[in-house]
């Protein structure tokens, strides 16, 4: 298996402050991904003016 992580660092127009969890599983409706043998969470840091998000797979 290989290691799917992605960093993204990205501006926030506006002020906020707090963290943010998602992944595949949480969706009602199927969207077709690259990887369909996989589940894809996100996680993201948001501090004031700076986010932060971390994307991973993992096996289904």
């Amino acid at each position: 298996m290989r290691l799917n992580f992605n960093t993204i660092i990205y501006p926030i127009y506006g002020c906020l402050v707090g963290v943010n969890y998602w992944n595949s599983l949480m969706e009602h409706v199927v969207i077709e991904s690259a990887s369909e043998d996989a589940n894809e969470h996100c996680l993201e840091f948001h501090l004031f003016v700076i986010g932060i998000s971390f994307v991973w797979y993992t096996e289904k």
